[in-house]
């Protein structure tokens, strides 16, 4: 798939605003390799690596490779993750396409596609999201009335659209904030009954394979949450080698899933020319998975 995609964005590379030969050029910064892991208190983990490089002067592409793990309560997932994305921006424009993959053997598969266009200037920056989801989960999942349990499957897929900015502020502070809308839907079928239910309806039934579609309300498997919307606020504080940043997300999860929400704050760490260490700690709590303490790291070197 991003084979397709590196292709656009190198087509698309001469209509934006090439940079003056005397400035960065628009993908200066994209030739790193990332490594970073994250947890949280109830056992949820994600292990993920990236590496990035750039394609002349305009454009960039990436690639990269992780694994999750959810917690049993949340459905136990443990899906390898391959990721990619290219990016093609002149000195004001910038257009970013990705894509993911998540898959544990047949129980659970999910991928998302999507897109952003951004308008740069002077450290700000507004832009627009479209993005697009489809999973699907297997269990054996009782009825609301007990008996034994079936082999059930049920499917998710949907679209969602969104706006994110940031405002340089100051010298040293900038304001973030994002907001996305998804419209999903979900369907559910069993080996008796082949039919499938409209969202609302079996999921209300059947909670573990809700849960287990749903990816729980872990922080640290957000990746995986299927939320309605999604809303984020967040500022930076930046000195020569370190900047701090504190954000406050919160989302409701589909299909009467409640909602989540999450706090936390990182330090991106200028260790060494090139090197850059970034650890984070948070806390978060879930109308399905209550209260959790979550902690990252990663490290990117770039040359």
């Amino acid at each position: 798939m991003t084979k397709p995609l590196a292709l656009l964005a190198l087509a698309l590379a001469p209509t934006l605003t090439h940079a003056q030969a005397d400035t960065p050029p628009p993908n200066d910064g994209q030739r790193y390799v990332s490594v970073g892991a994250q947890g949280d208190s109830q056992h949820n983990r994600e292990a993920m690596s990236t590496l990035s490089l750039p394609v002349g002067r305009n454009a960039w592409v990436q690639g990269g490779l992780g694994k999750a793990r959810s917690d049993a309560a949340a459905g136990g997932h443990k899906p390898g993750i391959v990721a990619g994305a290219v990016g093609v921006a002149g000195r004001n424009v910038q257009l970013t396409v990705s894509a993911s993959h998540r898959a544990d053997g047949g129980a659970y598969r999910q991928t998302d596609v999507g897109s952003s266009l951004d308008w740069k200037q002077d450290g700000n920056d507004i832009g627009v999201d479209v993005t697009h989801r489809r999973s699907r989960a297997s269990g054996n999942v009782a009825s609301s009335s007990g008996g034994t349990p079936q082999p059930t499957t049920a499917r998710l897929a949907g679209t969602g659209v969104g706006v994110h900015g940031t405002l340089a502020a100051t010298e040293h502070v900038s304001l973030y904030a994002s907001t996305l809308r998804n419209h999903y839907k979900a369907t559910t079928s069993t080996t008796t009954q082949t039919a499938p239910t409209p969202s609302g309806g079996l999921f209300g039934s059947n909670p573990l394979l809700g849960r287990a579609l749903l990816g729980g309300t872990s922080v640290v498997n957000r990746d995986e949450v299927a939320l309605d919307n999604t809303t984020q606020v967040g500022a930076t504080y930046r000195w020569t080698k370190v900047a701090v940043s504190g954000e406050y997300t919160t989302g409701k999860v589909h299909d009467g899933g409640g909602a989540m929400h999450a706090v936390d704050v990182k330090a991106a760490i200028d260790v060494a020319p090139g090197w850059r260490v970034t650890p984070g700690i948070g806390r978060g709590t879930g109308d399905q998975g209550g209260h959790a303490t979550f902690a990252s790291v990663s490290a990117t070197y770039g040359w």
